[in-house]
């Protein structure tokens, strides 16, 4: 056999193991492709799962927030128009013609149990309605030990009145009645208001 068939069988056994290897290599580098891809699409669907459930949740969030924060801007409005009521009765009641306003005081006046006592402490802008004749005349439906026995003018009252007894201060202030007034009669008044 000559050398150039040695070289040549060589040569064509090493180009067979070379192409042999070769495709066992493209094989397994498409097995491993394959793989890759497979384990890449999974990765990409539960990618994808979980991008959904974190928006879903997310929208949820969301929505529950902008549901609460509607609610709030409801309760808010409703509170806006239930205070402008109570604005509305206060200047009402502040702004009373002289006769009305005594009659009011005289009506709280009388309303108190006959043990009720004291001084009455008044707005100085008040303490003309609080004559004698009008002590006089709250005193006489009274027993003797339950008569009102001064007027002072007081710069913290606005209207209405404090009765200063020996242990005891009754508040008959107008923002404290409209504060009463208030916490009794607010829940259903926002029934009637809004409720239908």
């Amino acid at each position: 056999m000559s050398f150039e068939k040695v070289e040549s069988a060589v040569t064509a056994e090493a180009r067979a193991d070379a192409d042999k290897i070769l495709a066992e290599a493209r094989k397994e580098s498409e097995e491993l492709m394959g793989r890759f891809r497979e384990e890449s699409q999974k990765i990409l669907e539960e990618a994808i799962h979980q991008a959904e459930v974190a928006s879903a949740r997310e929208t949820a969030r969301q929505l529950g927030l902008a549901r609460h924060e509607g609610r709030l801007e409801v309760l808010n409005a409703k509170n806006s128009v239930i205070d402008d009521i109570f604005r509305k009765v206060d200047d009402k009641l502040r702004s009373l013609d002289k006769k009305d306003y005594m009659t009011l005081i005289e009506g709280w006046i009388r309303s108190m149990s006959p043990e009720i006592c004291g001084t009455l402490r008044v707005s100085p802008k008040d303490a003309e309605i609080y004559s004698r004749e009008f002590l006089m005349r709250i005193n006489s439906g009274r027993p003797l030990q339950g008569a009102f026995t001064a007027v002072v003018e007081d710069n913290t009252i606005d209207g209405g009145f404090i009765i200063e007894g020996d242990t005891y201060t009754v508040d008959f202030t107008l923002d404290r009645k409209l504060n009463e007034l208030r916490e009794s009669i607010a829940g259903e008044l926002a029934r009637e208001l809004f409720e239908s």
